[in-house]
């Protein structure tokens, strides 16, 4: 899941979202709807997206938080500041 959200510019979510998944598997031949990239020219000037956060829940682990949402687990220690894995219930993570 996380190459075909990355190939077309979603999160891991969105794609589960999309095609109203509940878990991250998908099956060959699935057909799976995604949001077309647009080509330069159908660009138009905008302002940057809102960030996106998440508040860390019990049992919760970076590297389940960013598969679940598209990125990596050094991506969200780089956007978060942390020097270490550890993370505490009620934080809030920036995703963007």
């Amino acid at each position: 899941m996380w190459k075909i959200a990355t190939e077309h510019g979603l999160t891991i979510a969105q794609l589960k979202s999309l095609n109203n998944l509940t878990s991250n598997t998908i099956y060959v031949n699935q057909k799976l709807t995604v949001t077309m990239k647009k080509s330069v020219n159908d660009v138009t000037p905008t302002t940057k997206a809102p960030t996106q956060s998440y508040t860390v829940k019990a049992g919760d682990s970076l590297w389940q938080i960013a598969s679940a949402h598209g990125t990596t687990v050094n991506r969200l220690k780089a956007l978060n500041k942390l020097n270490s894995d550890l993370i505490y219930v009620g934080q809030h993570l920036r995703l963007n």
